[in-house]
């Protein structure tokens, strides 16, 4: 199939960004951070925000996106729905912040934006499982997904800590969960890869390079980053550089592999 790179960007950036709400969740629960929350969740709502717009220009007529979304069956209702959602917290956040707000509001909305972000990174793969595309139509897929956007978006979360100059704790504690993000990416990737045939077939070279970039080098790079948090910013650029470009091939792979029995992505909205 030819891979349908809006979607591919769309996906991969907003999952990217969601997953960066989630390290400002885990550390406004553990309190670490003082000054990346807020640059953090900036950025987690401008990727989110490009990655929808990076979504529409899929669409041959985007003026009919809210026909779409007047119907609430397809995935694409609930990841506009989803990422609509995610937009509002992370918005509501800043402001709680912004304001001084106390740490009670400020740790309930940011659970709840990560949470959000995060089922948002695995419904944007289980869209695409279905009977009529056998390689897409494995757990593993959304699984893989929700992986790689952990990967990238953790190991960015780790670069804005350490470009903050946080705590050691806080960097430590930022490496850790890169390190669970590249791990995630690379069990998940694996599985998808031998059950769809990605990992042996005619896309294993770019298989392979989401593998080791996308899970291998945040899980090495995190866990440098947290022994050695003097060298944490150069770390963390090669793990977020490595998980970025890995979920984008992971996403691409998914479209080398599918099995074109009937051309869904073909209908003019």
């Amino acid at each position: 199939m030819d891979i349908q790179w809006s979607l591919v960007l769309f996906t991969a950036i907003a999952s990217c960004g969601t997953w960066v709400s989630a390290g400002v969740a885990v550390d406004e629960v553990r309190g670490c951070t003082k000054n990346t929350n807020f640059l953090a969740s900036v950025v987690a709502l401008v990727l989110a925000v490009a990655g929808g717009i990076a979504s529409v220009t899929h669409l041959s007529h985007p003026d009919r996106i809210m026909a779409v979304l007047g119907h609430p069956t397809p995935g694409i209702f609930l990841e506009a729905l989803l990422i609509g959602l995610f937009i509002v917290c992370v918005a509501v956040y800043l402001i709680l912040l912004k304001r001084q707000a106390g740490a009670g509001p400020r740790k309930a909305v940011a659970v709840l934006a990560a949470v959000i972000g995060i089922v948002f990174s695995f419904a944007s793969g289980y869209s695409y499982m279905m009977d009529a595309r056998t390689t897409w139509n494995t757990i593993t897929l959304p699984l893989g997904y929700m992986g790689f956007g952990a990967a990238s978006g953790l190991a960015l979360y780790l670069l804005l800590a350490a470009v903050k100059k946080e705590s050691i704790e806080a960097i430590r504690l930022a490496g850790v969960e890169t390190v669970i993000g590249g791990l995630l990416a690379l069990v998940f990737g694996l599985a998808f890869g031998f059950i769809s045939g990605a990992a042996t077939g005619s896309a294993a070279a770019v298989f392979w390079v989401a593998v080791v970039c996308g899970g291998v080098a945040p899980l090495v790079c995190g866990w440098l980053g947290r022994s050695k948090p003097a060298s944490a910013v150069t770390m963390a650029g090669i793990a977020f550089a490595g998980g970025i470009i890995g979920s984008i091939a992971f996403r691409a792979v998914m479209w080398m592999v599918g099995t074109a029995i009937a051309n869904y992505f073909g209908i003019v909205l």
